[in-house]
């Protein structure tokens, strides 16, 4: 067996990092909507999700930091390794550097798996109180009979606008159709 890495070009690294803050905000989205009782995949379609990171700047500079977090990480794992071999050895409870290479990817995506739950969780609870504390009032004027709809706007996609009317009523709006609002969810 070789022990030759695989070696990405800078293509493969733009594409598997677009990729994953793709998916970072499909979590985000998901954890915000979920405060509402909405599944937003039922509502926005794979457009919405690719397009997110050009749309969304804290979603990016979450990716960014996030990034700049792991690299500073593996530089201190990998002075501390030089540095102080022995209470490296003694941290990670005894392993050989051959052993931790070994377990090291299945630990990263473990840590990574929990990372971006905590930090979606946070990001759906900052945007539910931002919602809360100061919501966007929106008004929608019906073309075909010109019956006017107003409530706080939760978000809006390329198919829908998500609002919650009075009432505490979570209406989505199809933005192109002869349906006027789907009623999701009443108190």
């Amino acid at each position: 067996m070789s022990n030759k890495k695989p070696i990405l070009d800078s293509q493969a690294y733009i594409t598997l990092g677009y990729l994953a803050i793709v998916v970072i905000g499909m979590m985000f989205d998901y954890k915000y909507y979920s405060h509402f009782a909405i599944n937003i995949f039922e509502y926005a379609d794979i457009l919405d999700f690719l397009l997110a990171p050009v749309k969304n700047l804290e979603l990016i500079l979450f990716a960014l930091g996030s990034l700049i977090l792991v690299l500073i990480f593996f530089r201190i794992d990998q002075f501390w390794q030089d540095r102080w071999p022995k209470t490296y050895k003694r941290f990670n409870f005894g392993m050989s550097i051959e052993a931790l290479k070994k377990y090291r990817p299945f630990i990263i995506a473990l840590s990574s798996i929990a990372y971006l739950n905590l930090a979606s969780k946070f990001y759906g609870d900052r945007m539910f109180e931002r919602f809360q504390s100061s919501p966007k009032t929106v008004e929608v004027v019906f073309q075909s009979d010109e019956r006017v709809l107003k409530g706080s706007l939760i978000g809006k996609n390329t198919d829908y606008i998500l609002m919650q009317t009075e009432g505490k009523v979570i209406k989505a709006i199809p933005v192109s159709s002869d349906v006027q609002e789907i009623i999701i969810h009443r108190p």
